[in-house]
């Protein structure tokens, strides 16, 4: 047994030790280590109320980003093949850092079971980083009533399973391609933990700036992934004002870290108010949208306000999926929810307002929801609503809930409170496992979708493409006759694009002798040209249908395409890749070298003879054996351009070119 003085020596002696145990290892500020059953039932929990879903299908947007998308189908570890899809991500997404899981999925053999369950285990990551950021908010926020350590853990999960189980999460987790969504929070998580321990180092009089660093670079890593990693500064300055209240070792410190917050804030209002309002809200970003930049944000109003209702009464007949028949507001009165929903979240800040020095978490809960909210609530031309993105948001909602129900079991002594919320955990985790059992199965998600929302062109093209795989393409099969139908009746849909009708064209001309005179088709087709704003699905409909003739599907009618592209055409003449798709219809479909001759000279005046769009134009044709073509280009920007003779690109291109007999052009080396 140590003497008394070799004890003190031993305690002098490790006593800087400790202070360089990590935060997140000390007993008294994480989770003591004795609770890993607790957090082994959070992933288990979790694990089994999704487990349904795992066996489900791919939907909506996972076949354009990845499912049908051939730069994510690598195969082999070759890095020219890494190389093209992040070329094809900046220019589609701009999100490398998901795509770069997706591919990951295919290059390890992944099917549909495999992508679903990296998002779950990405899921359950995030729940055990809730977990910790919970906890360290309990602590901080309950210090005048705190409960005991072993009870505070059951608190931080049970706020951490509740947003794991959460039913309006089944869609985030299980659309595969919300994996963005997904790996966006673990960066917002494991930035704000970051900052979090540099913050209680420097109130402790220790090295901070090294996890700073570390914030700011999770950060930069994690836009590559989703850019609302951008709103951890504004999550940050929720924990200054409500937890940290600016606190430091010295009061120089303190006017420092309020001066730097409030540059920050008054840069960030600039910004908003200078650039991305008056450029994002102008009409030629919402030129593709049935909505203009107010009406937008007259709809959030209301839109919030049912997304609360959601999380708080998750009711299954409310949570569709498909929303792209939402009416926008016109005006606070059209309809009065506007109204209603502003008055709403004015009485949610007026209460945060109020209760930010007695009820801290509930405060800090309220600004999380709304923080969340900042991109997807702005003025940017996005989509009205979305499940998915109340992922994040949803932390908040569950963090002031939890603050109301001790709050009330302090005021009542009574266990009561706690049960009751016990008792909704269990509900959730019950209607969670409904959820996705109807995910686990394809047909019976399309028909629910369908049926719940009978306006939603998106949900009715879901369920004809699932009758139509099912039935193997075969038109004698009762269910490509189910598919068929309700493509006809997504056709028919107010405000629908033109998907279904691409559907249909394709379908008619596959199978010709079994189905409908695709006329119809094509005339609907073109009066959605003629008379809809023009919009990115409408155009993207076209590329479809051109690729489809030029390649898969020659049973298209060339003449109706082309008729389509000079309807497309006179509505928006200065987009040029409807140009260049006419171009490549007329001189590989309609075997017109006249037309397409025009439509590229059409590109080269709308590009102003860029030399680098000139030469990669020219090259492209030369490499297709179309050399005609090509010199037409080169001679329509010279006239243009005279300085191209300049150019040494552009010369070696000319010269390649006059060496070709007759357009007979060889590939190129490169």
């Amino acid at each position: 047994m140590l003497s008394k003085g070799r004890r003190k020596a031993a305690f002098d002696y490790l006593a800087p030790l400790q202070q360089r145990i990590p935060y997140l290892m000390q007993p008294s500020n994480a989770l003591n280590k004795n609770n890993v059953l607790l957090i082994a039932g959070l992933c288990v929990l979790t694990a089994l109320v999704y487990w349904p879903a795992l066996s489900g299908g791919f939907i909506f947007d996972d076949y354009p980003i990845f499912a049908e998308n051939p730069a994510a189908h690598i195969s082999s570890w070759h890095w020219q093949a890494w190389k093209a899809l992040w070329a094809w991500s900046e220019i589609n997404v701009q999100r490398p850092l998901t795509i770069f899981t997706f591919a990951l999925n295919y290059a390890c053999g992944s099917g549909t079971f495999g992508f679903k369950a990296t998002n779950l285990v990405i899921h359950l990551v995030n729940a055990l980083l809730v977990l910790s950021l919970t906890h360290r908010l309990l602590q901080r926020c309950w210090q005048s009533d705190a409960p005991a350590p072993a009870q505070l853990n059951y608190w931080a999960a049970g706020i951490a399973v509740a947003w794991a189980v959460h039913p309006l999460q089944v869609s985030a987790v299980m659309y595969v391609v919300q994996r963005m969504e997904l790996m966006g929070f673990t960066f917002t998580l494991l930035s704000l933990l970051a900052y979090w321990h540099a913050r209680d180092r420097q109130m402790r009089g220790q090295r901070a700036w090294p996890w700073l660093l570390l914030s700011v670079a999770l950060i930069v890593v994690g836009y590559g992934a989703k850019e609302t990693i951008v709103l951890v500064p504004g999550y940050a300055l929720l924990l200054e004002l409500l937890v940290f209240q600016f606190q430091a070792q010295n009061r120089a410190l303190e006017r420092a870290w309020k001066l730097c917050y409030g540059i920050g804030a008054a840069c960030a209002v600039l910004v908003l108010a200078i650039y991305l309002v008056p450029h994002y809200a102008s009409p030629a970003y919402y030129a593709g949208r049935n909505f203009d930049a107010s009406q937008r944000e007259l709809s959030q109003l209301r839109i919030l306000c049912q997304y609360l209702g959601w999380i708080l009464l998750p009711l299954p007949s409310q949570l569709h999926f498909y929303y792209d028949d939402y009416q926008a507001s016109t005006g606070l009165l059209h309809p009065i929810s506007t109204l209603l929903g502003a008055l709403v979240l004015l009485g949610l800040l007026a209460l945060a307002a109020a209760m930010r020095k007695r009820r801290p978490l509930l405060a800090l809960g309220i600004g999380w929801f709304l923080v969340a909210h900042a991109i997807t609530s702005s003025p940017l031309p996005l989509e009205l609503v979305f499940e998915h993105r109340n992922y994040p948001a949803l932390l908040g909602i569950a963090m002031a809930v939890a603050d109301l129900v001790w709050l009330l079991a302090q005021r009542t002594h009574s266990r009561l409170p706690a049960a009751m919320a016990c008792i909704f955990i269990a509900n959730l985790c019950f209607l969670t496992t409904l959820r996705a059992a109807t995910w686990g199965r394809p047909l019976q998600l399309a028909v629910s979708l369908a049926q719940a929302a009978p306006n939603s062109s998106r949900a009715a093209l879901d369920l004809a493409r699932r009758y139509i795989a099912m039935s193997g393409d075969d038109p004698g099969n009762q269910l490509y006759g189910l598919g068929f139908k309700e493509l006809a009746r997504a056709s028919a849909l107010p405000q629908t694009t033109a998907l279904p009708e691409e559907a249909l064209i394709i379908q008619t001309a596959l199978h010709p002798n079994q189905s409908p005179d695709p006329a119809i088709w094509w005339s609907r087709l073109q009066s959605k040209l003629q008379t809809q704003a023009p919009n990115a699905e409408n155009y993207r409909v076209l590329y479809n249908l051109t690729d489809q003739r030029l390649t898969a599907n020659p049973g298209i009618d060339a003449g109706q395409l082309a008729k389509t592209y000079e309807v497309a055409i006179a509505r928006n003449p200065q987009r040029v890749s409807l140009h260049v798709q006419y171009a490549e219809l007329a001189a590989n479909a309609l075997q017109d070298q006249n037309l397409a001759l025009q439509q590229w000279q059409i590109v080269v005046r709308l590009e102003n003879a860029d030399p680098a769009y000139i030469v990669q134009l020219g090259t492209y044709l030369a490499d297709h054996h179309r050399a005609q073509e090509a010199q037409a280009v080169l001679d329509d920007a010279l006239r243009q351009r005279p300085s191209l003779r300049n150019d040494a690109d552009f010369s070696t291109l000319q010269t390649r070119l006059s060496k070709l007999d007759r357009g007979t052009a060889q590939p190129s080396a490169n």
